[in-house]
């Protein structure tokens, strides 16, 4: 298998990076499907209000969003809102009538955001074409991600799933694998990311087995996870990953996966026979492949448990390898809280 790859980096001298493996020893800000680093202060003080559910839901949804120096569209606000359905239309109409809303939310150019906080359209546009640059550049990297034996569905994630990178950015992925090979989908993206030299700013962080759909944690900040990803290839799984976790309705009832932006692999038939004809050919001496990362990956893993910051965000087992070894969940949900804590619904 190092053998292949080494001869696909040589193909490609040209392309750039796609993993990295996620062990504290090289530290990120990334914590899995949609963890990106929660910007500073972002939200605007603004005084106490009382709104009508559906006024509520509209400024958290956008609240939350700004945690991450992320205005809305419409249409991204419809989609992410917060346990209320509503069309577009009657988002504008909300708006446009709640003079409590008005005052938390500001609605310009398109987007909404925090009131006093315009500055974040230029900042979106500025991060989105430096985020579709960097995917053109790494487009080659995450093809050869796609073409890995037993990956079944690859999604973006963390900030570079928005379009929303700062600086640099990383490369963050999302994994779904045929059967449990969970270990050696992970190793194999470790190596190819190492041979082509983008080992720095890729992370395959959250990688679990078809048979493992159902997430732990189904709260708001799992579910905004999920919603987010943008998948490459599987989007038939993705759509089976969503139906594992019926919470996900809950909290974004609007959410319907077929109306999500993609970024999508072109694949054709003949691709995913081929695929299928050498994962079989491959199956017994790649399930012996599984059984020696799992024991090196794992112990490897477990030695540097000491350095890990959210130690309880990292799961290390048979069907799931999730490295969330830096999660911002707790910070995420606390500014969250702070910040919702002075919108009121109305009696």
């Amino acid at each position: 298998m190092a053998t292949q790859l080494a001869r696909i980096s040589r193909r490609s001298a040209a392309a750039q990076d796609v993993v990295q493996d996620c062990s504290p020893a090289e530290p990120r800000r990334s914590d899995v499907v949609q963890d990106f680093s929660p910007a500073g202060d972002v939200v605007q003080d603004f005084s106490p209000a009382v709104m009508t559910e559906r006024e509520l839901s509209i400024a958290r949804s956008v609240l939350y969003a700004s945690l991450f120096d992320y205005p809305l569209t419409l249409a991204q606000l419809r989609q992410s809102l917060i346990e209320s359905r509503v069309t577009p239309t009657e988002i504008l109409h909300a708006y446009s009538a709640s003079p409590s809303l008005q005052a938390a939310v500001e609605h310009r150019d398109g987007f909404f955001f925090p009131r006093g906080r315009a500055d974040l359209i230029d900042e979106r546009r500025q991060r989105e074409a430096r985020s579709r640059a960097f995917l053109r550049r790494h487009h080659l990297l995450l093809t050869l991600v796609c073409l890995i034996p037993y990956v079944r569905m690859a999604a973006l994630s963390g900030s570079i799933a928005h379009l929303n990178l700062e600086g640099h950015g990383d490369l963050d992925l999302f994994i779904v694998t045929r059967g449990r090979r969970v270990w050696s989908v992970a190793v194999a993206v470790v190596v190819l990311a190492k041979l082509m030299r983008r080992r720095a700013i890729v992370c395959a962080n959250y990688v679990v087995a078809d048979s493992r759909l159902t997430l732990d944690e189904p709260d708001l900040f799992t579910a905004s996870q999920i919603v987010h990803l943008k998948p490459l290839v599987g989007r038939d799984v993705f759509r089976a990953f969503v139906a594992a976790n019926p919470f996900v309705a809950r909290f974004y009832p609007n959410f319907h996966e077929a109306a999500s932006p993609a970024l999508p692999f072109h694949r054709t038939r003949m691709f995913d026979g081929v695929k299928r004809g050498v994962e079989m050919a491959l199956a017994w001496p790649w399930n012996g492949l599984e059984t020696v990362c799992r024991i090196a990956y794992r112990t490897y893993l477990r030695r540097q448990a000491a350095s890990w910051q959210s130690p309880e965000q990292v799961r290390l087992e048979d069907d799931c390898v999730k490295l969330h070894t830096r999660s911002h969940r707790r910070t995420v949900m606390e500014r969250f809280e702070r910040v919702v804590q002075k919108l009121k619904v109305k009696n």
